[in-house]
């Protein structure tokens, strides 16, 4: 008996597989999901099997050394191998940088499921007969959500340092309202009694960058369709890659704006420069203009200079569909400008009204449109996409994820389409990216 697997390392065999012969007196213990010891370069590694054969296509392969009694279930191996693929990792550098194996182990799936997004601005009623925790993309957030929370309920523990002390000290009390840094999510076993928050679901620090920019969020969200939950987003606006569900606005944005509008860009530097004529600023953009003499554009909105932000011709859309990340894009701007007393100025080439447009009857329309899209033709929570692109064509006949080519100028443009709602081959797609690596492949996240 033969076994191929992945090694729980922070590894650069990204999607590489390796080869070891079972003994006789672990061939009827082990299976796909089993959690093993392989000898690799003189050293022994932790490795979760892939699959198993009866042959071997590799000459004389080491001996696989020791079963370590843990073999995971079908759906702890699809949450795993969901997570890989949305990222182009594989389960192996996932077990080793985010998900806990023991704690995967004991997940099973329970009988409540629940996932809903909140605004912020509503985020003031909990359940006190439940257990609450609180996942927040940083320790500053952490401590101002702590402030904040303490008017509504105890909480029994929050991070102030994330470290291992801080989790071990928290998993060996039984604590009723806790908040933890998002990196440990999958430290703790989704239970019926607790309800999960993820505190500004799109902040970008979410994302965890050793890990192709892995979103913890999105880590939820599948966790959430798998095992069940009752899970609650709180942020401005639904990220509508991953919710599928239904989305209840309580559209109440005021901001104070500034608009100048003409027929061109230039129109509207003119009529700015007019109003403000002697004033100089320090803004953040969207769009960096040349020619606004009374203007300087900082490189990050965070900078401390940074006295107004200038949005360039905003739109919510993309080829007439609602995008929601570009509304999510344009309310980071706003509530950051809000939030620090700072001035908002519009360049148009229409007559929008930002406000009028973020409270309109319709949104729940272009929600219920941009969703029907993305499950339809992705990118969706289930419906993965990628591209990239090649100097020459390349063959992919056969390939049953790849489509194209589209010619681009003087290259050649190509989509991956793997849909998790349907049957899907793992250890394929694995060697799919592995042979593509020369290639940089982009992940779609727009319509």
């Amino acid at each position: 008996m033969y076994v191929d697997v992945e090694l729980i390392s922070n590894n650069t065999y990204q999607n590489s597989t390796f080869t070891y012969q079972v003994p006789n007196k672990l061939k009827d213990k082990i299976n796909v999901g089993s959690i093993v010891i392989v000898p690799f370069r003189n050293r022994d590694y932790k490795a979760i099997i892939v699959s198993t054969s009866n042959v071997s296509l590799i000459k004389n392969p080491k001996l696989l050394k020791k079963y370590l009694d843990l073999t995971l279930n079908s759906n702890q191996i699809k949450y795993l191998q969901q997570l890989a693929i949305s990222y182009r990792l594989n389960t192996g550098i996932l077990l080793y940088n985010f998900v806990d194996i023991s704690t995967l182990k004991k997940q099973k799936v329970i009988n409540k499921k629940q996932i809903k997004n909140i605004a912020i601005n509503d985020f003031n009623d909990f359940d006190n007969k439940k257990n609450n925790v609180f996942y927040v993309p940083s320790l500053k957030i952490g401590k101002e959500l702590y402030n904040y929370l303490s008017d509504y309920l105890h909480i029994d523990f929050y991070q102030r340092y994330g470290g291992k002390e801080e989790i071990d000290l928290f998993k060996n009390n039984k604590l009723k309202n806790v908040i933890l840094l998002n990196t440990n999510f999958d430290k703790l076993i989704i239970d019926n009694n607790t309800n999960y928050y993820f505190y500004d679901s799109n902040n970008a620090a979410w994302k965890l960058p050793k890990l192709n920019n892995f979103n913890v969020v999105e880590a939820a969200y599948i966790k959430n369709n798998i095992f069940g939950g009752n899970f609650s987003f709180v942020n401005f606006f639904p990220n509508l890659e991953f919710h599928n569900e239904k989305v209840e606005l309580n559209n109440n944005f005021s901001y104070e704006i500034e608009y100048f509008y003409g027929n061109s860009i230039q129109d509207c530097i003119d009529l700015y420069t007019i109003k403000h004529k002697g004033e100089h600023k320090h803004f953040y953009s969207n769009n960096k203009l040349t020619g606004v003499q009374q203007l300087t554009f900082a490189e990050k909105l965070t900078e401390k200079e940074v006295e107004g932000i200038l949005i360039v011709n905003p739109t919510l859309l993309t080829n007439n569909i609602l995008n929601s990340y570009k509304v999510i894009y344009l309310l980071s701007l706003l509530n950051y400008a809000q939030q620090n007393n700072i001035n908002i100025v519009v360049f148009s080439t229409s007559e929008i009204d930002v406000n009028k447009v973020l409270n309109s009857k319709s949104m729940t329309k272009w929600i219920i449109k941009e969703q029907d899209t993305r499950l339809k033709f992705g990118p969706s929570l289930l419906n993965k996409v990628f591209t990239f692109n090649t100097s020459k064509k390349i063959s992919v006949d056969n390939n049953e994820y790849i489509r194209g080519p589209i010619e681009l100028n003087d290259d050649f443009l190509y989509e991956i389409n793997i849909d998790l709602n349907k049957s899907y081959d793992y250890l394929k797609i694995m060697k799919m990216f592995k042979n593509l690596k020369d290639y940089e492949i982009s992940r779609a996240r727009f319509i």
